[in-house]
């Protein structure tokens, strides 16, 4: 069935909403780990090729509509599957005042910026980066966008008198020429050899443009997709998680939080080193487990649903903040790898235990240092997983001062 089949009420543009977003405010978590730089950035010239080309207003269009080019999304909006890369864009972000003034723009004669494609094996090719600039094309030459509250007219409203109120429809026949025919560059990437997934993780974290940057695990989820993002997407609908974590991310922390959990098991066994930043060592993970589910999973699954049960039921939301509203996303992973290790120990652990190891980690002067200051750091994340692991396991952490 087709968009136009499926085309929802228009809504009254007395209702429209310059503010409006189809997606909702991001959940606050504490991730200092987030912004951790590569000290070892894979080179371009060694894992992509690139080329330009131009391409008209009119073409790009045509092309968004038959799927030659393809913005994909991700939950909690939608999901695709596209040639080995998940949705990733986040939906059209951009408020309408933006939309309107960008199309203006075009229709006075400004010059537009390029855009970014990944060419996929097909021929096909994925929108790395222009995401809003392509849609809000589309949508004005179809004639309606897609809001907060359903399918509403694409009617320019805040712009100047001489487009004030037109559609692409009843535009002057000398305007929709020039809309139509107004070039924009595009940058085509090709990703080469071992390294082409890593180059493009690293060109996604520098050109994102337009104040609406996508986050490592987005990027990620596009370039890995897979069994194990996949497992990772259901272990996100547990209700007991959805409660501890709060509402769905839209720059997918939560996503990232059980990851980090399942990947960092074999830090928790010693039979693996963390080593920094925290980005790589997720990529690197799910490079290896792209298309296999986890060693373990099911094993996995259910350690990380009674985990997240016994948390729930022990302090709720807060069981994974320190302090105010924030998920602290050292605590989390901590507490999560120590709880799901002990029950894989076959410890007896019941609310009142994970209460007690709570308590007696967030006491832990040392586990403080390791969830606050330089948490990315290899010691850090050793050492706040294993006083975790103590802690549910109900060893006395008085020691373990230092």
């Amino acid at each position: 069935m087709t968009d136009d089949q499926n085309l929802a009420a228009e809504v009254p543009l007395a209702f429209e909403d310059p503010e409006e977003s189809l997606v909702a405010a991001d959940s606050d978590v504490l991730d200092p780990e987030g912004d951790d730089i590569d000290s070892e950035p894979v080179r371009a010239d060694d894992a992509l090729r690139y080329f330009g080309a131009d391409f008209d207003v009119d073409g790009l269009v045509k092309r968004l509509n038959n799927g030659t080019f393809i913005i994909p999304t991700f939950e909690p909006l939608a999901e695709d599957d596209i040639a080995g890369f998940e949705g990733f864009q986040r939906g059209l972000v951009w408020k309408k005042k933006q939309m309107d003034r960008f199309i203006e723009s075009i229709l006075l004669g400004y010059p537009v910026p390029g855009i970014f494609l990944v060419e996929l094996a097909d021929r096909r090719y994925l929108v790395l980066d222009g995401q809003q600039r392509l849609t809000t094309l589309q949508a004005f030459k179809r004639g309606q966008y897609r809001s907060a509250r359903g399918l509403s007219k694409f009617a320019l409203r805040y712009v100047g008198n001489d487009f004030k109120g037109h559609t692409y429809a009843n535009l002057e026949p000398t305007a929709q020429r020039l809309f139509d025919n107004t070039f924009i560059q595009a940058t085509i990437v090709v990703p080469k050899g071992a390294e082409g997934k890593r180059a493009v993780y690293s060109l996604f974290e520098r050109i994102n443009s337009g104040g609406t940057n996508l986050k490592p695990q987005q990027i990620r989820v596009a370039l890995y997709a897979g069994e194990t993002v996949n497992f990772v997407r259901d272990l996100n609908q547990d209700p007991n998680w959805r409660a501890l974590f709060g509402p769905h991310n839209r720059d997918l922390k939560d996503h990232e939080l059980i990851l980090r959990s399942i990947s960092l098991m074999p830090t928790a066994r010693g039979i693996q080193v963390f080593r920094p930043p925290m980005a790589r060592f997720l990529n690197d993970y799910l490079e290896v487990n792209q298309d296999q589910l986890p060693p373990d999973a099911e094993g996995i699954r259910n350690r990380f649903t009674e985990a997240a049960r016994l948390l729930n039921q022990a302090r709720g939301r807060e069981a994974l903040r320190i302090r105010g509203t924030q998920v602290n996303a050292a605590h989390a992973d901590a507490v999560l790898v120590g709880l799901m290790t002990a029950l894989d120990d076959g410890s007896k652990i019941g609310p009142q235990d994970v209460e007690a190891a709570l308590t007696a980690l967030l006491k832990n002067d040392r586990y403080k240092y390791a969830v606050s200051e330089s948490t990315s750091h290899s010691g850090q994340v050793s050492a706040r997983i294993s006083l975790a692991t103590k802690a549910f396991r109900g060893e006395s952490l008085a020691d373990e001062q230092e």
